[in-house]
Formats: C-alpha cells, sequence, structure tokens
C-alpha cells in the first residue's frame, strides 16, 4: 500500500506543476501580447499618421486595393510564418 499513497502523492505534486506551469504560461502569454501591442503602436507613430490617414491606409489594404512592395513581400515570404525564434524558457527561471 505504500505505493499506491506514493503515487497518489506523485500525482498531486504533478498537478500543482501543472497548475504553476498554467499560470506562467498565461503569465507569459499576456506578456508577448502587451509587447506585440507595444511594437504595433511604435511603427505607427513611426509614420506619422492621423487617424483618418491611418484608417484609410489600412482599409485600402485590407480591401486589397493597395499592396506591399515587392521587396516587403519577398521579405516577408523569407521569414516565414513571421514567428520569431523561440527562447529558453529556463533562461527567465
Amino acid at each position: 500500500m505504500a505505493t499506491v499513497e506514493k503515487i497518489r502523492k506523485d500525482m498531486e505534486r504533478n498537478r500543482e506543476k501543472i497548475a504553476e506551469l498554467q499560470k506562467r504560461q498565461r503569465t507569459l502569454e499576456a506578456q508577448l501580447a502587451e509587447e506585440e501591442n507595444l511594437e504595433i503602436i511604435r511603427m505607427v507613430k513611426a509614420v506619422k499618421l492621423d487617424n483618418k490617414e491611418l484608417t484609410a491606409v489600412l482599409k485600402a489594404y485590407a480591401s486589397g486595393f493597395i499592396t506591399l512592395p515587392e521587396e516587403m513581400q519577398a521579405g516577408l515570404a523569407e521569414d516565414g510564418s513571421g514567428a520569431e525564434k523561440e527562447e529558453d524558457i529556463d533562461e527567465e527561471e
């Protein structure tokens, strides 16, 4: 019966670890969203368009009225899906 108790304790420890990792994952996802939003804001501010101009540009792009130059499209294709390299989580812990 000691084995059964040991297994139950191991299971409980695993549940606790999973809960901690899920919490950390949610925190990291929130940090990523915040950084992506800040990056977008910096890019928008860099082009110095007012709200009406920015809205017009985005609507035109979304409707296909304007497209990215071929060089930019090629650069995006070279980057793959746009995903950045993952950093080792252990570095932050």
